[in-house]
């Protein structure tokens, strides 16, 4: 089944990874001061990448994956958060091996989900931090 907007396509294709956690929240555009938490959030782009002379375009949509994580100085807790962005870049490098792309709205035709950046810990505090990655999705729209 279709989505109506890409959003709400990038909530559900990130809602059937298996490897977040089934009992952390994901949100999208909200991430809350509590561990154990992901959101979905919009970064602004110019949303075209090439427009076509019979109307049709190449488009993107950037977005952020983060998460809420404890943090400290303990080693293996840093160490395990890093371990989840790399399993997280993994699986969508999976995702478009075998294309399994998010299910877009009627006209748009999915291309890729591309990690444009590792995760990294973003803003911490001596209890939790923000982890994150930057992802860009390609579609085609059509007229």
């Amino acid at each position: 089944m279709k989505n109506s907007t890409v959003i709400n396509s990038l909530f559900e294709w990130f809602n059937n990874c298996e490897i977040l956690k089934p009992e952390n929240p994901l949100n999208v555009e909200f991430l809350g001061e509590d561990a154990e938490q992901y959101s979905i959030e919009v970064v602004p782009c110019q949303p075209i990448i090439k427009k076509y002379a019979n109307g049709t375009a190449k488009c993107q949509y950037l977005f952020i994956f983060a998460s809420r994580n404890y943090y400290g100085s303990d080693n293996q807790i840093n160490i395990s958060n890093l371990e989840f962005y790399e399993q997280l870049e993994d699986w969508i490098e999976h995702q478009n091996i075998v294309k399994n792309l998010p299910k877009l709205p009627d006209g748009c035709i999915p291309q890729s989900v591309e990690v444009l950046s590792s995760g990294y810990n973003m803003d911490n505090d001596t209890q939790t931090a923000r982890y994150q990655i930057q992802c860009r999705l390609k579609y085609i729209k059509e007229v």
